[in-house]
């Protein structure tokens, strides 16, 4: 995966998540000011706006990074750190991506608010895995310095980048 790769899933998964916890705070745990608005805070559905401006980026990234990156570590792995996490994180992407696109068509009041929670959900648990995915990445690089070996990364695995 390149830097620009890596930062671009970053920020985009960081942007989605900040957005996304703000909307459900905002429509769910703010009082209402007025007993007869569906918004909890004036600043809702410009969160909500810009919410789904950037979760089209985390999909790009993971489509971006998906041959390189997702497709050879699930194949080849990397000595068997980080393959577990990350085929959780990418599987738990899955009903978040397919619940946040179905709430956009959705009418129903059952069915949307099923989605709804099936994609704060599904939302949470793919950001707690991405996050730690990343913290243990980050440990095997740090260790792998500190014993003054190369890091186990996908430079190793066939047909991958060694920008990794």
């Amino acid at each position: 995966m390149t830097a620009v790769e890596r930062r671009l899933l970053y920020v985009s998964v960081s942007a989605t998540a900040v957005t996304g916890v703000t909307v459900w705070v905002m429509k769910d745990l703010l009082p209402r000011r007025d007993p007869f608005s569906v918004l909890g805070h004036p600043w809702q559905p410009y969160v909500l706006a810009a919410h789904l401006l950037v979760a089209p980026a985390v999909v790009f990234a993971l489509g971006l990074i998906a041959r390189e990156h997702i497709v050879q570590g699930w194949k080849y792995g990397v000595n068997g750190t980080g393959r577990r996490s990350g085929i959780m994180t990418v599987l738990w992407a899955l009903p978040m991506i397919l619940s946040g696109y179905l709430l956009q068509i959705v009418t129903g009041d059952l069915s949307r608010r099923v989605l709804a929670t099936g994609h704060l959900v599904s939302g949470a648990i793919f950001t707690a895995l991405f996050a730690g995915h990343l913290v243990r990445a980050w440990r095997r690089r740090a260790a792998a310095r500190r014993d003054g070996s190369a890091a186990p990364d996908a430079a190793s695995v066939p047909g991958t980048s060694a920008s990794s």
